[in-house]
C-alpha cells in the first residue's frame, strides 16, 4: 500500500492493534478487525481500489473464522471499555511520573485506538471520547517533543486534571 491515495491505509491502524494482540488478546483483535471491516464498507465503491477491494475480501473471511473461535456476547463492549482504559491508565501513569518515551507515545496511541473501537457498539460516553482524543493528542505531543529532543511535559495540557484513570483493575494488560 505505497500509494498515498490507497483508501485502505486508514484501516491500517486498527488491523495493526489486531495483529498484535491476536495471541494473547483474541476478542480485543476480533473487534479491531470488525470495526475495520465497518469502516472499510463505509468507503466508496468508486474510490475503492483493487487493493482495497482485496484487503476487504480478505479481512471478511479472518472475522468469519475469528468469530468461530471466539466467544463474542453481549458485554463485550463492558470488555473492551476496560481493555481500552486499561492500557490507557498505564500510559498515563508512565507520562504523569515523568517517565515518557516512545513507548509511552506507542501506547497512548494504542489506547486512542481501542476507545475508538467502542464506537462500534453505539454512542461513546463523553468521558471515554474525551479520553480518546486525549490519548491521541497525548501520543502526538510526546512523539513531538522527543523529535525536537526536549522531555515531554508530563500530564494534561494546562492542568487539566480531569482525565486520569484508577488504575485498581483486576487484570494488569500487556500495552
Amino acid at each position: 500500500m505505497a500509494n498515498d491515495n490507497e483508501p485502505a491505509k486508514l484501516l491500517l491502524p486498527y488491523l495493526q492493534r489486531a495483529d498484535e494482540l491476536q495471541k494473547h488478546e483474541p476478542l480485543v483483535a476480533y473487534y479491531c478487525r470488525l470495526y475495520a471491516m465497518e469502516r472499510g464498507l463505509k468507503i466508496p465503491q468508486s474510490d475503492r481500489t483493487k487493493t482495497t477491494n482485496s484487503l476487504l475480501v480478505s479481512l471478511m473471511k479472518q472475522l468469519e473464522k475469528d468469530k468461530k473461535s471466539t466467544q463474542v456476547g453481549p458485554e463485550d463492549n463492558l470488555y473492551l471499555e476496560g481493555f481500552a482504559l486499561n492500557v490507557f491508565g498505564k500510559a498515563d501513569k508512565q507520562d504523569r511520573a515523568g517517565r515518557a518515551d516512545l513507548n509511552t507515545a506507542k501506547t497512548f496511541y494504542a489506547a486512542s485506538i481501542f476507545f475508538e473501537i467502542l464506537n462500534q457498539f453505539g454512542p461513546v460516553q463523553p468521558d471515554l471520547e474525551q479520553k480518546q482524543k486525549y490519548a491521541a493528542w497525548k501520543a502526538a505531543d510526546i512523539r513531538k517533543a522527543l523529535k525536537e529532543g526536549r522531555k515531554p511535559v508530563a500530564g494534561p495540557p494546562a492542568g487539566d486534571e480531569d482525565l486520569s484513570v484508577p488504575l485498581s483493575s483486576p487484570r494488569s494488560w500487556d500495552y
